[in-house]
């Protein structure tokens, strides 16, 4: 974005080089093409209609900044598509937490993750303390009820972006409904 007095030393600067004090030199600078950022209520309906094809280019054409209320709304909208019915894993997670670890409390001490997560990619995406050991736990419980996943770094860093925006619990049960589908 040029200033105005860039831009008026630029209309100066070619009215002398011109010579001609009676030219008026005007300068058109071309306007922003970027449209205005799309809200929730806008993608909704592509959402609801399963028109995947619009939404992915909207989603790519929309850039919104990282504490944005649309991308609160946006991700559990998006996960829920591949949901069907009521899952028989809601209250599956609790019981392998259970399992796993002996209680549903977060552990005082870093929990062991799976073979699968490969340590250069556990990315935590400026989670807390606490946000991180949720992730370690999604993981982990993840890894013991899906003893299939053989390698898969992308899986922690995934998950500490999701859990930005819905509880562990909604994580756990959009990756296994995902792993248990193929």
């Amino acid at each position: 974005m040029v200033s105005f007095y860039c831009a008026s030393k630029m209309t100066v600067v070619l009215q002398n080089l011109c010579k001609s004090p009676t030219m008026e030199v005007v300068l058109a600078w071309p306007k922003s093409k970027k449209a205005p950022l799309k809200t929730f209520e806008e993608i909704q309906p592509l959402i609801q209609q399963g028109r995947k094809r619009e939404l992915k280019l909207l989603i790519r054409e929309n850039s919104w900044p990282i504490n944005s209320p649309v991308r609160a709304s946006l991700w559990p909208a998006l996960c829920r598509q591949h949901q069907h019915g009521k899952s028989m894993l809601d209250g599956f997670y609790w019981d392998m937490v259970t399992q796993v670890f002996g209680t549903v409390e977060l552990p005082d001490k870093p929990i062991m993750l799976p073979p699968f997560v490969e340590a250069t990619h556990c990315l935590g995406y400026h989670l807390t303390r606490k946000g991180r050991a949720v992730a370690d736990r999604v993981v982990s419980v993840l890894g013991y009820a899906c003893p299939d996943i053989t390698y898969s770094p992308s899986l922690y860093p995934i998950t500490a972006a999701l859990l930005h925006f819905m509880p562990g619990k909604y994580c756990f049960i959009k990756f296994s409904s995902g792993v248990l589908s193929l």
